[in-house]
């Protein structure tokens, strides 16, 4: 697939600004939708300073046609890792902004000082706040594989920062997760899990979840699906979080008047979801999930 840029109608005044995804999967419509009608309708609401943007939604074709980009636009926004390796290699001119993809999946793509990103994972920072809420005296347990290894010092620095013990184990291959969970569930009481696939995967998940619960040990998860499926709690930033937080980051960003995008970050905005029923199973009181944000949110100021 090329990209071809085409001289077509636009508005005076107005920046476009291209959302690119490489399908029709319901959290790319969502975001992008979402993310339209915040630049181009509700720019106010965003920030009094926004001007509006014209917004292109663009889907990689199936066809091998030939995808369009308007020449005026000032900033290419990339939805999930396959449109993100899509996009990456093509040499467009323009700043891309990866948005919906892992910070593991990112970082494999390679650093291009044209590139950055707004991360799905949710910072480390976040995670040992939820920790702390779970419990007094937590000790983290955690796996990761090559894909998540690069975490580790951040990890370790930041368990050291909130004074919160962490032990873990470096898997392999999927083979490798049974004996090194049961390993670090010995030696925690709180499971981590990140969305990694070589670790938590549809062949994998319910066996770790059945294992932590058998062992008392309440699971950290990284989605409301897994918060479903037996997780104690998770922070996760929804479609509308992500949209609301791209945004605030595009328009300070065409505002700025830079060439370059700034360094990759995490998400703003998230949302907490709780499993009452696993937290009365294991004997866990926990506030609403409305008081955990607030918590954390309070906890994070300087």
């Amino acid at each position: 697939m090329g990209f071809l840029l085409i001289l077509p109608y636009s508005y005076a005044g107005q920046i476009s600004v291209a959302v690119f995804s490489s399908g029709s999967a319901p959290v790319y419509n969502q975001v992008a939708k979402q993310l339209k009608s915040y630049l181009s309708e509700k720019c106010a609401d965003v920030d009094p300073t926004c001007s509006p943007r014209q917004v292109f939604i663009l889907t990689q074709p199936t066809d091998g046609s030939t995808l369009v980009i308007q020449p005026d636009t000032k900033l290419i926004i990339a939805l999930g890792q396959h449109a993100g390796e899509e996009i990456h290699g093509m040499n467009t001119g323009i700043p891309i902004l990866h948005a919906l993809i892992p910070e593991a999946a990112y970082q494999q793509m390679g650093k291009d000082k044209q590139h950055s990103a707004i991360y799905l994972d949710q910072p480390v920072s976040r995670l040992l706040q939820l920790a702390r809420i779970i419990r007094p005296d937590p000790h983290i347990g955690l796996l990761l594989s090559p894909l998540t290894k690069t975490l580790q010092d951040e990890l370790i620095t930041e368990s050291l920062r909130q004074n919160i013990p962490v032990s873990y184990r470096n898997v392999g291959s999927t083979e490798m997760v049974g004996h090194l969970l049961k390993e670090v569930l010995e030696e925690s009481n709180i499971l981590l899990a990140l969305p990694d696939p070589t670790i938590f995967n549809s062949t994998t998940i319910f066996k770790i979840l059945l294992s932590s619960y058998h062992n008392k040990i309440p699971v950290i998860g990284f989605s409301s699906a897994y918060v479903k499926a037996g997780a104690l709690i998770a922070a996760y930033s929804t479609p509308e979080d992500i949209a609301r937080h791209l945004a605030e980051y595009t328009n300070r960003y065409l505002n700025s008047g830079a060439e370059t995008l700034p360094e990759p970050i995490y998400p703003k905005y998230f949302s907490v979801s709780v499993n009452h029923s696993v937290a009365r199973s294991l004997g866990i009181s926990l506030p609403d999930e409305t008081d955990i944000i607030r918590r954390m949110l309070e906890d994070s100021k300087p």
